[in-house]
């Protein structure tokens, strides 16, 4: 017979745990890869705004209700690179995705 054991983390626990500087560490950790994998991968322009794109990707941790998060955020340029586009004339030009392509790779490692 197999011998087993129960372990249960009550809600004040959990809560102390998510609100701890090392759960806040942790999830800033997180975000800084899912933003450092992002910038790698994006595309890259000869022209003047060659960096546009990791520029405009900043990381950012709040609490709420007690529990910390860490939010990549992305500005307008990364957005339109993410989902896709038309230009003036109508025509789709197709989403890139690299922000969820960082996001897969971060969950994979």
């Amino acid at each position: 017979m197999r011998a087993g054991f129960r372990f249960t983390l009550h809600e004040p626990v959990l809560r102390d745990l998510a609100s701890s500087p090392v759960a806040e560490r942790l999830a800033l950790r997180a975000a800084s890869e899912v933003a450092a994998i992002a910038r790698q991968e994006a595309p890259k322009n000869r022209q003047g705004s060659w960096n546009m794109y990791a520029r405009s990707i900043s990381i950012d941790t709040f609490r709420s209700e007690g529990t910390v998060h860490a939010v990549v955020q992305a500005d307008r340029h990364p957005l339109l690179v993410e989902y896709g586009w038309r230009d003036k004339t109508g025509r789709r030009h197709p989403g890139r995705h690299v922000l969820k392509g960082a996001l897969l790779k971060v969950r994979e490692a």
